[in-house]
């Protein structure tokens, strides 16, 4: 029986585990972290309701996720509510979309030779009288994509941004954890082994053997699939050896942008009863510091979530008190309450930084103009010995999500069987 040792207990880590079991392999997960899920984590405790420290939503029609929140008996709600945009101190109702987008969109439709989105924008959208269109695409692609307008390629956002349904949105009722929990009782059913707390440091290997090291073990295998998130690979934080040059290079080669999500719940919900009246509110765009925020709609609760995402969140900082502080002038600048008022509110609050945890090292993938050529050298096995699966390694239009982690996870593991 050859024996696969998966690296990373996550979504695709699990959906590979699974997987491979089914198909009469020993498989082992090694997990740096105290629990299971990676970048899922839904916190029960101290919030009136589960809360996402990390991945939230279901964006449009997603069928793996679906076909997998079936099988675990969960429920999707799908979102409601008013969408709202705050620019330079004035509200609208609507998205970020106005009717410059669809000169913008018409150029990008004719467009046949890749380049980043700023050289885009520098080509067709120079002039002045464009300025707040370069600002709005600029703040779309940072918030949604977490991009680097400098590196990401706007063919490839393109293909995103004519396959996402943004009008369909759903939450997991209890939250992405429904689907954790039940893949780690189908591996422990199935007979995988998971170890936790055990970050691995160097993957020793030559053609059919493998050597996983962690500060307390040693685990040697047959294969090795390693499921990890980007930011640890780009930063070297699992040594192989023999090195692997040539992916090193390759893993640099796709982007990789950070989150802080902002979770606060507060006594009662001032942003409909504030200054500006945001009632029924689901999304709201602005650009405030903590430009996005949304609430868990339809379901009435006293909670709202903060999002900054992108190149900005590398020059936040790391200070806890700070971020607050962010938030709740964003807030109060968003609900045109003080910021005493706001704070005066507060029933319970969570920062997640993921730029700064040191499991993850960033939140999801963006693609550059070199992401294509990397993504078709990393996906071919290392001597039939090492793999690499997940969100940061499919190819297709759904990056950067759950339903990402599980196709790549699953497709891996079938490569492995045949």
């Amino acid at each position: 029986m050859e024996h696969v040792i998966i690296i990373g207990a996550g979504i695709c880590g699990l959906t590979a585990a699974r997987k491979l079991l089914g198909a009469g392999y020993k498989v082992t997960i090694v997990e740096a972290r105290n629990r299971i899920g990676g970048r899922i984590h839904t916190v029960h405790d101290t919030f009136s309701r589960p809360v996402e420290v990390g991945a939230e939503f279901i964006h449009g029609k997603q069928p793996l996720t679906m076909k997998l929140l079936n099988e675990a008996q969960g429920k999707a709600v799908r979102r409601e509510g008013n969408h709202y945009t705050l620019i330079k101190g004035e509200l609208h109702k609507g998205d970020l979309m106005d009717d410059n987008w669809k000169s913008f969109y018409r150029e990008l439709s004719q467009l046949t030779i890749d380049t980043t989105l700023d050289d885009f924008l520098h080509l067709h959208f120079n002039s002045s009288e464009f300025a707040d269109l370069r600002l709005s695409v600029r703040r779309f692609a940072e918030g949604f994509d977490i991009a680097d307008t400098r590196k990401v390629s706007v063919m490839a956002l393109r293909e995103e941004w004519a396959n996402t349904d943004e009008e369909d949105q759903h939450h997991i009722l209890g939250g992405y954890q429904v689907l954790i929990e039940y893949l780690g009782k189908e591996v422990h059913k199935a007979g995988g082994v998971i170890h936790l707390s055990a970050p691995v440091e160097a993957v020793e290997w030559k053609k059919g053997e493998v050597v996983v090291v962690t500060p307390a073990k040693r685990i040697q295998g047959d294969k090795v699939l390693i499921t990890v998130p980007l930011g640890v690979l780009q930063h070297g934080r699992i040594s192989f050896h023999p090195a692997m040059p040539r992916h090193q290079n390759a893993f640099s080669d796709i982007g990789f942008g950070g989150v802080i999500k902002f979770l606060f719940e507060f006594k009662e919900r001032f942003w409909e009863s504030g200054a500006r009246q945001l009632s029924n509110t689901s999304f709201i765009f602005s650009d405030a510091e903590v430009p996005t925020w949304w609430t868990p709609l339809p379901e009435s609760t006293c909670q709202i979530t903060g999002w900054l995402g992108g190149p900005s969140t590398l020059a936040a900082g790391h200070d806890t008190t700070a971020l607050f502080d962010q938030a709740i002038r964003s807030l109060a600048y968003i609900s045109g309450n003080s910021s005493a008022e706001i704070r005066s509110q507060l029933r319970h609050w969570h920062i997640a930084n993921w730029v700064n945890d040191p499991f993850s090292l960033g939140a999801y993938t963006f693609p550059t103009l070199e992401t294509k050529s990397a993504l078709s050298f990393i996906s071919q096995p290392v001597d039939d010995t090492i793999y690499f699966a997940g969100e940061a390694f499919y190819e297709g239009p759904s990056g950067g999500t759950v339903e990402a982690a599980l196709s790549s996870g699953g497709a891996v593991a079938e490569k492995i069987v045949k």
